[in-house]
């Protein structure tokens, strides 16, 4: 890593040239005793053209006012090493994004730099990191999920608890109403796409799962959707609900 990275370093992002207001944005991460026991950032991000919607539409889409963010803080060693492993792949050279890749560039204290070598599989790194960020600062809450569903006896099982992007785990609480907590983020990830690709129904969901034995998540949203009612499988993929329990299965046994 040291080949790569110093102690200090600035990542530079931006939005995609076809990503539009309010939701395109330029970021800057400051980035400090990287390498440390105690790695720090500093975030600056700016919504561009932003002042072009009313408050009224913003809030429409779930957005705030506010054309710029900042924050300052410590980071998890779980999130330098993740990012690590990626900028140590990063390239020298100049970032040149078409129109549908964002800009994403390195700055070295000697004012090299450093990019990516995919674009767009790297964006997803960033915006994860910008989630914890909110996360963190408190200007967006960590994700809720829960799930019942059959364990590998056919007992069936019901998990609940919240998923931190800043400390990349989920902490849940199990049947028997202990705290477990899961750190593989990978796997945790996932589950998260397997999960965000069904088709919800939320006039049909309910805000109390009272029954035990079905099938059922809770995405988030203040409701639990039941598998082949409120929770429809996605277009063409007829073994979701299987692909689904085997996957809840194989990372809560």
């Amino acid at each position: 890593m040291s080949n790569t990275l110093e102690q200090s370093f600035t990542l530079f992002y931006e939005s995609p040239n076809n990503v539009p207001p309010p939701y395109h944005l330029e970021a800057v991460f400051r980035f400090s005793d990287f390498l440390s026991p105690n790695p720090k950032v500093s975030v600056d991000i700016q919504y561009l053209d932003r002042e072009d919607f009313t408050k009224e539409e913003l809030l429409g889409e779930g957005l705030t006012e506010e054309n710029s963010f900042k924050w300052e803080g410590a980071i998890s060693l779980a999130w330098r090493n993740r990012m690590a492993t990626n900028f140590e792949k990063y390239k020298s050279g100049s970032c040149n994004p078409k129109d549908a890749e964002p800009f994403i560039t390195i700055e070295l204290a000697d004012t090299s730099t450093r990019v990516p070598r995919f674009l767009d599989m790297e964006e997803g790194l960033i915006q994860e990191f910008m989630q914890a960020v909110f996360e963190n600062a408190g200007k967006e809450l960590p994700l809720y999920l829960g799930f019942q569903f059959k364990n590998e006896f056919d007992v069936w099982n019901r998990i609940e608890g919240e998923v931190s992007f800043f400390e990349l785990n989920y902490r849940y609480t199990n049947s028997s109403g202990q705290i477990e907590v899961l750190s593989d983020w990978d796997k945790l990830q996932e589950l998260m796409n397997l999960v965000f690709i069904a088709e919800f129904q939320s006039d049909k969901a309910k805000e109390d799962l009272k029954k035990n034995e079905v099938f059922a998540v809770f995405p988030g949203d203040g409701r639990w959707y039941i598998a082949g009612d409120s929770l429809r499988k996605p277009s063409g993929n007829n073994q979701y609900f299987d692909n689904l329990e085997d996957t809840l299965q194989t990372i809560f046994s």
